[in-house]
């Protein structure tokens, strides 16, 4: 009974490692997503200032005031799309945050079923101690014969 039991929260051990594993790589996949949202909202803040710093408007005239027009444009189209990357990075940051919660609970449940193992095994392992130790008593028992009882040989 014992020894069945143990190997159902052996297989159980199995399932909660695995799962902490599928955590830990959605954890690293998740990071590894922020990164790359976060290097290109640096990119496009890099952009978006060395563009506003290099612009110059020469021309004069009618064509000045469109190149105004573009510029401003541009520029509004640039910092809607900074807007927008603020936002998927802040997704990111919380879907991260979420996924190390779920991995920090799926690690406890595992390491709660590794003890759970471990206790029982343990348990398991003291009762067969005790009756392997009961059954040598008891061989010791019937070899060893008092002098003083009717049945002893002296002969031996």
């Amino acid at each position: 009974m014992s020894e069945a039991r143990i190997q159902r929260i052996r297989q159980v051990e199995k399932i909660t490692d695995h799962q902490a594993t599928v955590g830990q790589e959605a954890v690293a996949a998740c990071q590894r997503q922020l990164d790359e949202q976060r290097a290109r909202l640096t990119q496009l803040t890099d952009y978006l200032a060395e563009y506003a710093a290099g612009i110059g408007f020469a021309a004069g005239g009618r064509s000045q005031v469109f190149a105004l027009q573009n510029y401003r444009a541009f520029m509004g189209k640039i910092e809607q799309t900074i807007a927008h990357q603020h936002q998927v990075v802040a997704q990111l940051e919380q879907d991260l945050a979420a996924r190390q919660q779920e991995w920090a609970a799926l690690r406890s449940q595992h390491r709660s079923v590794e003890k759970l193992r471990g206790r029982v095994e343990q348990t398991h392992h003291q009762g067969q101690e005790r009756v392997a130790q009961r059954e040598n008593d008891a061989h010791a028992l019937t070899r060893y014969r008092s002098p003083l009882d009717p049945r002893h040989d002296p002969s031996g």
